[in-house]
């Protein structure tokens, strides 16, 4: 009699573990986040398993509560032996939450189980891009195009990745790949912008970038590209787009070298040694010095010496520099490209 009574308990406590995680996904798909996390914490202390907890952490984290998502992942992989699913949306938001150590092993034990997961090989591509491991990168990458075609996410940084790399016909292929599976995605439409500038065609730069700041007109980089573009077009527009990045990011040092560099080139020196100085200020107050910017500033406050410019703060040293480092703008020679289209 006693275990008729567990059993049915049991059984009463699984049907109502089933029925709340019914009710928050309902509630989920109704965007109406604060009754689904009722719904799912009821579900996983009624024993919802894996499936409840990992749904808790997906309305917690849609509520911006990052901590309570990342608890609620702990749990989960406490508690239960998870899938390459929730294994690779932990890692992710490890990642996501500054943790870069815990999220390799999630990742990484995501893919043991599921090599085809393409959010873990997304997000092992982007830790290895931030890391300049990019041949590892393009594996993964080319792993999770494998797994799903049409990513949009896995062409864009599999183009970036081969811009690094100075394999500029493959990139521009992802990158408009990219762009032509998600017309709206004003991410995609940078990326293309900023690898047509590499590859020297402004004038189709300037119209990926319009298209980009379109759709998110607050992205300051996004407006440096376009003066970029501008000032390589000859277009008197170009000082507006450089002053409508600082105006958006005046605490960033690229963006004011930049207009440094905007002023030097058409013999404004007393404006391009303000923005230089104001570049050193804002690069000293950084914890980690970037050293290429550092080497550009440097660069950039020789020339003005040069020239004639009294600097107000001592040129900066040149940092040694990284010789596996590959930037943007080493487009290389210009015969390599085509001219751009008018």
């Amino acid at each position: 009699m006693a275990l008729m009574l567990q059993t049915n308990h049991a059984m009463k406590k699984r049907r109502f573990s089933l029925e709340s995680v019914s009710d928050a996904e309902c509630s989920w798909n109704l965007g109406e986040l604060d009754r689904g996390v009722e719904w799912a914490r009821s579900a996983v202390q009624a024993g919802g398993g894996e499936r409840a907890a990992a749904l808790l952490a997906k309305l917690l984290l849609a509520r911006n509560d990052v901590l309570g998502a990342l608890a609620a992942y702990d749990q989960a992989l406490t508690t239960h032996a998870c899938g390459a699913d929730t294994l690779a949306a932990a890692g992710a938001l490890r990642l996501r939450a500054g943790d870069p150590r815990r999220a390799f092993q999630l990742l990484g034990a995501a893919l043991a189980q599921q090599p085809t997961q393409h959010a873990a090989a997304l997000a092992l591509a982007a830790m290895m891009l931030q890391h300049k491991d990019l041949d590892a990168a393009l594996a993964r990458l080319k792993a999770a195009l494998t797994a799903h075609p049409t990513c949009v996410a896995a062409h864009a940084n599999l183009g970036m990745a081969l811009l690094a790399k100075k394999k500029y016909i493959a990139a521009l292929t992802c990158l408009q790949r990219a762009s032509w599976a998600a017309p709206l995605s004003a991410r995609a439409a940078h990326d293309l912008g900023l690898a047509l500038l590499v590859c020297k065609r402004p004038a189709s730069a300037f119209c990926r970038l319009a298209t980009a700041a379109a759709l998110q007109p607050f992205q300051p980089y996004t407006v440096l590209l376009i003066g970029i573009a501008l000032e390589r077009l000859e277009d008197s527009r170009a000082d507006a787009a450089y002053a409508r990045a600082v105006d958006l990011a005046s605490d960033d040092p690229l963006i004011r070298l930049n207009l440094a560099g905007r002023h030097a080139r058409v013999g404004r020196l007393a404006e391009a040694v303000e923005e230089a100085d104001v570049a050193a200020d804002l690069l000293q107050k950084e914890e980690k010095r970037d050293a290429q910017l550092a080497s550009c500033l440097a660069t950039l406050q020789a020339l003005l010496i040069e020239a004639g410019a009294e600097l107000t703060h001592p040129p900066a040293s040149i940092p040694d520099a990284d010789d596996d480092d590959v930037t943007a703008h080493e487009a290389g020679d210009e015969e390599q490209f085509a001219p751009d289209e008018v």
